[in-house]
């Protein structure tokens, strides 16, 4: 039975996998009124992604929910290891990226391996109620809109029929799902193979639990003998690091996800031509597979007989077939309908870039939303052009990173794999070349979009480029137990402006000069879009300078919104106070951590900038008639006038 009762919303989510509920997450502290309908009755339980590189670390960090990526979803992937098809997973990988370092310029390690349940499960608490509402077990009947609203037919968790309306519908249904199948493409919205990636291919992937053994039930494991520990022997057979095995019979990438404690194990291998996948998939063909690599030389350790983990100390919790490919959809927006996340686009795992994917298009599409949403928004579809246009050319920067790996562990002649392998050991030689090397797709450096019509940032000012992120603490107190970082003061939850202005001041002597400066701004348009009463200082000097905090005339005034920045040293030594060590946060480790990285970044004549709420540049001025300036821009590039966008 149909109800006739309709819901009325800001914005309609389809799907609450990892991108509808960091969208829903973000669109609630923008306080835009929203209803997420979700397929599923719970979150799966069934681990798909497994990496989430260092951009989607900084996104979960921007709704809340940093501590618990480290206490209960994962750790840190550490190398990604290239290594040749024969022996067992210590092989000698003729080259490494280092993915445990923080020179990437978000602050936080390259990769996470995370259990995706648990990281859903957070992102779902970090939803906000008063502005969002998650309704499950809703199937999707019908979409249909007009001039001024969109309408979702759907049959609820009772089987009852109801509709929800609202200005704008997204799906994050991934790619089968209702909204670009069954209601897009029939208006000519498709998938298209990307032609810069042309591999395509049959995989199957396979998640392991693993049981340790022990000497009570496994007495006759070889290696108690020589003293090993049920870790040590985890250890042994489980390495930490992530392996890529470039075995041109047989391509594989395994290794660890979750939390240490969870024991989950990744190994993914590809289908040669005339075999069956789901046939692959099966216990038999994997353990002939996939044995081999657990399985050590005796010799190793001095025995007569090789040594394989014990098989009764694995139970498979996942195994079929997928598709490998690159795709993206010819438009992501028609009319009032978005795409988001997998119903946008179709990644190849070699890169991890899968779910952060979509954690790009949601935080970058929630405050195009907060404005198309409003009652004076005349544009929004130079709004959501910008925004395409803008993640179309992170794909592709995400993209490079995923053919340079693939293109490594699938390489199918032996004789140029053997060619490039020693080219790689002797440009390794030279130190320099091989730090280089070892960045992996940090190589380039942070995102930098070259500007396009309807595209918000001012190319003068050198907008377009992600604003680095460094470790923090407040301006009168110490370094804090759990790290905090520039963006939990620039985007505090009590702040409402899309664009947050920011003073980079080399010592708290300026501060009364750059508060004057910013007191000035005149800006144009809603205050929801850039208040400069939320202007954010922060202090890369020390703060008992040449004036100290205390001869600030108005002390509570200055400890909001201004912070100074982390050395490594500080920020290690912060983890290791009883304080923090009782609070057990496996803080991760400030290698090549650089504090004046936002200043390298955007240049030291830098002292003014605009940030977007996607944490992307919009102006870097150098002074206060500049900034006034690009504060006047602000609007007119928000309506994709394209001269006031190059201005």
């Amino acid at each position: 039975m149909a109800s006739t009762e309709i819901d009325t919303f800001d914005v309609i989510i389809c799907g609450c996998g990892p991108t509808g509920a960091l969208l829903s997450a973000n669109l609630g502290r923008l306080g835009v009124k929203h209803v997420v309908l979700e397929r599923e009755a719970a979150i799966t339980t069934d681990p798909r992604g497994i990496a989430l590189d260092e951009d989607g670390i900084r996104i979960l960090q921007g709704v809340g929910i940093y501590d618990k990526l480290y206490t209960d979803v994962g750790k840190p992937m550490g190398f990604f290891r290239f290594i040749e098809g024969k022996g067992d997973l210590h092989t000698t990988p003729f080259i490494q990226f280092d993915y445990n370092t923080i020179e990437g310029g978000t602050g936080h390690p390259g990769f996470m391996a995370h259990k995706q349940p648990s990281m859903e499960k957070h992102l779902r608490a970090a939803m906000d109620r008063k502005f969002g509402e998650l309704r499950s077990g809703c199937t999707i009947m019908a979409i249909t809109e007009d001039e001024h609203d969109v309408f979702a037919d759907y049959d609820d968790q009772n089987g009852q029929r109801r509709r929800v309306q609202a200005k704008f519908l997204v799906g994050t249904d991934g790619k089968t799902g209702f909204t670009r199948k069954k209601y897009l493409e029939p208006k000519g919205v498709i998938m298209e193979k990307n032609p810069k990636f042309r591999y395509e291919a049959v995989w199957v992937a396979m998640n392991w639990r693993i049981t340790l053994p022990t000497p009570e039930t496994h007495p006759k494991f070889p290696l108690w003998k020589f003293g090993y520990s049920p870790e040590d022997v985890y250890d042994l057979f489980f390495p930490r690091d992530f392996n890529f095995i470039c075995d041109p019979a047989r391509p594989s990438v395994c290794g660890r996800f979750g939390k240490t404690e969870d024991r989950l194990w990744r190994y993914e291998f590809v289908v040669k031509d005339r075999e069956d996948g789901k046939q692959m998939s099966t216990l038999e063909e994997i353990t002939k597979i996939v044995f081999p690599y657990l399985t050590h030389r005796g010799s190793r350790y001095g025995l007569s007989k090789d040594v394989a983990w014990p098989a009764d100390c694995v139970e498979c919790i996942r195994s079929r077939p997928f598709s490998f490919s690159a795709r993206s959809c010819n438009r992501w927006s028609l009319g009032r309908v978005l795409l988001c996340g997998d119903a946008a686009h179709v990644f190849p795992p070699f890169g991890g870039q899968g779910i952060t994917s979509g954690f790009r298009d949601a935080v970058s599409l929630a405050w195009r939303l907060k404005i198309a949403v409003g009652p004076d928004c005349q544009h929004y579809d130079a709004l959501f052009d910008g925004w395409s246009a803008e993640r179309k050319q992170q794909l592709e920067r995400s993209l490079a990173a995923t053919i340079e790996n693939g293109n490594f562990c699938c390489e199918p002649s032996r004789i140029k794999a053997f060619v490039r392998n020693w080219y790689l050991w002797l440009v390794q030689l030279v130190p320099a070349w091989k730090h280089s090397l070892q960045l992996g797709g940090r190589r380039e450096g942070m995102t930098k979009y070259d500007w396009a019509p309807g595209m918000p940032f001012l190319q003068r000012y050198e907008g377009g480029r992600s604003f680095p992120q460094v470790f923090s603490a407040p301006i009168d107190g110490p370094a804090p137990q759990i790290p905090t970082f520039t963006d939990d003061t620039i985007f505090a939850p009590e702040k409402g402006g899309l664009f947050q202005v920011v003073a980079l001041l080399e010592s708290i002597s300026q501060l009364n000069a750059a508060r004057a400066d910013i007191a000035q701004i005149k800006p144009s348009g809603s205050p929801f879009i850039l208040d400069p009463s939320e202007a954010t200082y922060i202090i890369h000097g020390k703060a008992s300078g040449a004036s100290p905090v205390s001869a600030l005339p108005d002390k509570a005034a200055m400890w909001e919104n201004i912070i100074r920045i982390l050395g490594a040293e500080e920020y290690a030594a912060a983890g290791g106070a009883d304080d923090a060590m009782t609070k057990r946060f496996p803080r991760p480790p400030p290698l090549f951590y650089d504090p004046n990285r936002i200043r390298k970044d955007l240049g030291y004549d830098k002292v003014y900038v605009i940030v977007r709420w996607d944490r992307f540049v919009f102006a870097a001025c150098r002074n206060y008639s500049e900034l006034q300036h690009a504060v006047s821009m602000v609007e007119a590039t928000l309506t994709g006038e394209t001269e006031a966008s190059k201005a």
